[in-house]
């Protein structure tokens, strides 16, 4: 027989597909993974590769569903302030099980079962009858095994701190989020400029390395690590009605309010102000600029090429800038023996403007130096929140005691 496994995130899925295959060692299965409900797009991505980064080392066949989180979110209006295991949970089973069951019928399954029972925060007699009254719907015949009982739970969690998964933090719909994380829900839903410190992006693209490396045999390990993050959440520069455009310096705090302020200083291209402890860089080039050493300063400064040098010395300025200083976590990735000769450095995130290293440029090293580093000559060490202060460099170096000889990177962290 064939048997069609709905997963909803990797945690659930590789203790769950483990203990299937051995109870079905003789059948064939297959995962489908089909969760329009996950909110936002950056998380459902990030599930996603995890999903086939763990069948990937399981040798099962992934497909994956359409996100249609439109018709998902109609289907659940008016059950939006439901609690966790209430109607709009049955709702959603329903809805993604329903689809599993047609794509089931189009791949020749005869048996449906889903990774959503193996999950401590679902209502495993709800997911039972949900699944069997789907499945006879369809014809198909619904696997309902508890892998949960008998010390279950621990080992999924074992299994998946072993593997190192990335483990969510909220069940994934938007309602869940809010319920589950409150006011901190809205950094989940706020998006920046390319790949920052700290960010879902981020995290996705070091599990994508992860899951393209090991798809090459080649041995990883991560490590995660908090650091002191910042955040630009609003800044500008005016004079009069005109808008100057700048970059904030990283650790900038904010300012309150709008400040009025006119140069009280200059020294060298540095413009110090009257108000505010506030700082004027002037650069022949305007771009954002990674911080190799944070020394302490949080004043608010700004970036501003020096064309508009005159301009600002003849006139007064107003200045907003809102900013979030806070710790928050990262990690590394080692993709290849932590004995190499070499270590060539690839900076995960990205600069406020979205500049930074590729993912294809990445694949692109790994696959040209592939020999070498099957063969321990090189490792290659992708770091987190590299931007602020050089933090992921300095953590692997801290756990490990390696340095990073060289480093493969087009803005020259």
């Amino acid at each position: 027989m064939k048997i069609l496994v709905h997963i909803c995130c990797a945690p659930d899925a590789f203790y769950f597909l483990k203990r299937l295959r051995e109870e079905y060692p003789d059948n064939t299965i297959v995962g489908f993974f089909y969760d329009p409900n996950i909110h936002p797009y950056e998380e459902y991505k990030l599930r996603l590769v995890e999903t086939e980064r763990i069948c990937q080392a399981l040798g099962i066949e992934l497909y994956k569903g359409e996100y249609d989180l439109e018709n998902w979110m109609r289907s659940v209006k008016g059950y939006e302030d439901e609690p966790e295991r209430g109607k709009r949970c049955k709702i959603c089973f329903d809805y993604r099980l329903i689809r599993s069951a047609q794509f089931a019928k189009d791949l020749g399954a005869t048996h449906l079962t889903t990774t959503l029972l193996m999950s401590p925060k679902k209502e495993f007699m709800m997911l039972k009858e949900s699944g069997e009254s789907v499945a006879s719907t369809y014809g198909l015949e619904f696997l309902s095994p508890d892998y949960r009982k008998g010390g279950g739970t621990q080992e999924m969690f074992k299994l998946s701190r072993g593997f190192e998964v990335y483990h969510q933090d909220y069940c994934g719909c938007i309602y869940g989020l809010f319920k589950q994380k409150k006011e901190n829900a809205v950094w989940d839903l706020v998006s920046f400029i390319g790949r920052r410190p700290g960010s879902k992006e981020e995290s996705l693209f070091i599990k994508s390395v992860r899951l393209f490396a090991e798809g090459l045999s080649l041995s990883c390990r991560e490590w995660e690590f908090s650091f002191l993050n910042w955040k630009v959440l609003y800044g500008r520069i005016q004079v009069g009605d005109q808008t100057i455009p700048s970059f904030v310096v990283p650790f900038s705090r904010s300012v309150r309010g709008i400040l009025k302020a006119d140069v009280e200083e200059v020294i060298g291209n540095t413009l110090y102000y009257n108000r505010g402890g506030l700082k004027i860089l002037l650069v022949d080039e305007l771009k954002d600029e990674p911080v190799y050493r944070f020394n302490g300063l949080t004043d608010p400064t700004f970036r501003v090429s020096s064309a508009y040098r005159e301009l600002l010395l003849k006139n007064r300025i107003k200045v907003e800038l809102q900013t979030e200083l806070s710790t928050d976590q990262s990690s590394v990735l080692l993709v290849g023996s932590l004995q190499a000769k070499s270590f060539v450095g690839i900076p995960a995130d990205t600069l406020q403007d979205g500049e930074g290293v590729s993912l294809e440029a990445v694949k692109e090293f790994i696959k040209r130096n592939l020999n070498e580093m099957l063969k321990g000559q090189i490792s290659l060490v992708v770091c987190g929140a590299e931007s602020l202060a050089r933090a992921g460099s300095s953590y692997f170096r801290e756990r490990t005691g390696k340095i990073i000889n060289t480093v493969f990177c087009e803005l020259g962290f």
